[in-house]
């Protein structure tokens, strides 16, 4: 037994930055719905546990994770120098496009070091000081005196402490990935440590990052698999149940309990009701009074509600995440109208068909997986979040799986048919997109991804499932198109996305703009 097996160390719940995937530093980023729910969830795992001296960070959504969970102590030390660290121009900017940036490599190093990358804020050599100096004459002090001790902080600070304890080198860094509540006892930090391998980790994150190239490449694996003669029949319930579990997965690390603000969204619902009713109405009537052979086919796409793979766009584009999962919502609903209207002319008018089909394998998908995934977030919210954090590269992995399943069975030859018609219907999605997008708006980077993205996989099983062999074959070929032109998206995501030095992040994310400008001199600076 060590002085340190008395030591008990807890990361602040889920913030408002966390949600947005943002860094806050040491902005006072306050805790959500699911943070405060989080923290309740570690107070009633540990109630009755005493601590006789517990340390917190100043930040708000340490303090208030601390009160949470040990109740409001009139000892309780609040010490600055457990404040995350100061991240300088990194602060407030999307970590996703930080890693598209600079590379993921690069950006370990920025957070768990020094990089040239990354100016202002803190140095590592001052934020280690700072925490060592906690280190020694606080928290070493206090265990060799034999108290129980709580340390209520921040990630960063976290690890810093776990790398004094076991005595690693000042160079070697890690990433725990230490989930938001979780304490972390110091009798199991080096078998927490050991279960870590820092590239396993960098290389999960290149395939969320880079996920429109992992598809491309699952395609075209696929491809050239068919062309060397391996088929293997695309079950349509195979393919739903892969599309199902991608599905929950995603959701896991999306913070749902606040998408009722952006339901409600005029903006949004503005931008659902054009695309996801007004156009696929219209295509209906279209298809219905004149006959358009093939091009029906395409209006399938076109009128298909939003996927699932657009919250995971939105996030790696340094969208907020969560309005683009509104408009998942509103589309899959407004599709057991509007995306039936479609289905049913193409479908030889088969109106009941339609219905069932589009609400059963488009709406169903999402519903059910919004109501797996918030029993789960319910009951254990520190280890849904964690797992959906963890096994984003899961997600991506089965959707590379339902493409590579799909391009096995697709008939080569139909590409001169269907290829070209397949690119034209990605291109006409972004025009349609760039038209109804908001120009300047926190959310407009959302509203472009979330309508950018058709759900070609639910197309896919309903063209499966009614053996229309057409609408499937340019379904699976419109997934090469769509997912290739997320190069453009990348590009013009860089237009689109509010940059973070606006105030209007401040607002939106609740932090003290008074406060914010003292610490930071000023965002960006």
């Amino acid at each position: 037994m060590t002085i340190f097996d008395r030591l008990y160390m807890v990361r602040h719940g889920e913030s408002t930055c966390n949600v947005v995937h943002r860094i806050a530093g040491n902005l006072d980023a306050p805790l959500t719905f699911l943070g405060r729910v989080q923290a309740e969830k570690v107070a009633s795992k540990h109630r009755g546990q005493q601590f006789d001296r517990v340390f917190v960070s100043p930040l708000s959504r340490a303090h208030d994770t601390a009160r949470t969970v040990l109740g409001d102590r009139s000892d309780m030390i609040v010490d600055d120098r457990l404040m995350e660290r100061d991240f300088g121009d990194y602060t407030l900017k999307s970590k996703s496009l930080l890693q598209k940036e600079h590379g993921i490599a690069e950006y370990e190093k920025a957070m768990n070091g020094d990089s040239d990358t990354m100016s202002g804020g803190e140095t590592f050599e001052q934020f280690r000081s700072r925490v060592h100096d906690f280190f020694l004459r606080e928290l070493v002090p206090a265990l060799e005196r034999g108290e129980i001790v709580c340390v209520v902080s921040h990630k960063y600070v976290v690890e810093l402490i776990c790398r004094f304890i076991l005595d690693r080198p000042v160079e070697e860094s890690y990433d725990l990935r230490l989930p938001n509540s979780e304490m972390l006892r110091g009798d199991r930090i080096a078998s927490y440590v050991g279960r870590e391998n820092k590239h396993r980790n960098m290389f999960y994150d290149r395939i969320v990052v880079h996920h429109p190239v992992v598809f491309c490449l699952g395609m075209i694996a696929g491809l050239l698999g068919n062309l060397a003669g391996i088929r293997v029949p695309a079950s349509p319930y195979v393919l739903l149940a892969l599309l199902v579990a991608a599905s929950v997965i995603t959701m896991c690390r999306i913070e749902i309990e606040s998408a009722g603000r952006y339901i409600t969204d005029r903006g949004i619902i503005r931008a659902v009701l054009l695309r996801y009713v007004a156009i696929p109405v219209g295509l209906a009537l279209l298809l219905h009074w004149v006959p358009l052979g093939d091009v029906g086919y395409a209006a399938v796409l076109v009128a298909a509600p939003s996927s699932v793979v657009a919250m995971t766009v939105s996030r790696c584009l340094g969208g907020m995440i969560v309005p683009a999962f509104a408009h998942v919502m509103l589309s899959s609903l407004a599709a057991a109208v509007s995306f039936s209207a479609v289905l049913s002319v193409v479908l030889d008018r088969n109106v009941l068909l339609a219905v069932v089909l589009s609400v059963v394998a488009s709406t169903g998908t999402v519903l059910v997986s919004y109501a797996v995934v918030k029993q789960l977030r319910r009951r254990s919210p520190i280890r849904t979040a964690k797992f959906g954090e963890r096994n984003a590269y899961v997600a991506v992995l089965l959707l590379t799986a339902f493409i590579v399943l799909v391009s096995l069975s697709v008939d080569l030859s139909t590409f001169s048919t269907y290829g070209f018609a397949a690119v034209g219907v990605a291109v006409v999605l972004r025009l349609i997109s760039l038209l109804l997008t908001r120009r300047r708006d926190l959310q407009g980077l959302d509203d472009y991804v979330a309508m950018t993205y058709p759900n070609v996989f639910v197309v896919v099983i309903i063209a499966v499932l009614t053996g229309h062999a057409a609408l499937a074959t340019l379904a699976i070929w419109s997934l090469l198109p769509t997912f290739a032109l997320s190069f453009f998206d990348s590009w013009y995501a860089r237009r689109v996305v509010v940059d973070a030095a606006d105030e209007r992040w401040l607002t939106e994310l609740r932090i003290p703009k008074a406060r914010a400008a003292v610490e930071k001199g000023g965002i960006g600076a």
